[in-house]
């Protein structure tokens, strides 16, 4: 009888692990696809120190995440690490990945992107944009 308790605790515990997983892996791949295209911008913003403005260039991006081609999103603000080899002056990191070139294009050409350039533009000093696909 023990022996067979020792097995059930022992599933329930894979089960568990198992749950956690998919769930932890189905959060992490709210990916709709695979993704091949990274498009990676960075922003200095001209008043960071106010809330009001962040809040706002915060809101723009989190409605650009939705646009449809868009399969992988982080925004981010820079990490308390100091090396030699890290930058981390900007004050916003806007990640986002495609299934492929044509995702990409579509969200170039989106008017939710075209919204968020013509009216938060004049919230930088400098933006920096990396893109790169998968080997």
């Amino acid at each position: 009888m023990e022996k067979r308790r020792s097995f059930f605790k022992k599933i329930a515990g894979f089960g568990a692990a198992g749950a956690f997983l998919t769930i932890f892996k189905g959060a992490y791949a709210g990916n709709k696809a695979k993704t091949t295209f990274i498009h990676h911008v960075y922003f200095w913003l001209k008043d960071p120190e106010n809330p009001a403005v962040r809040q706002k260039f915060e809101n723009g991006l989190r409605e650009m995440g939705t646009i449809e081609s868009i399969s992988l999103l982080h925004i981010g603000t820079p990490a308390d690490t100091d090396r030699e080899v890290i930058d981390n002056t900007y004050h916003y990191s806007f990640l986002i990945g495609f299934e492929d070139r044509k995702g990409h294009d579509l969200y170039q050409e989106h008017p939710i992107h075209d919204k968020f350039r013509n009216e938060y533009n004049d919230m930088w000093t400098k933006v920096l944009v990396y893109d790169s696909v998968d080997l």
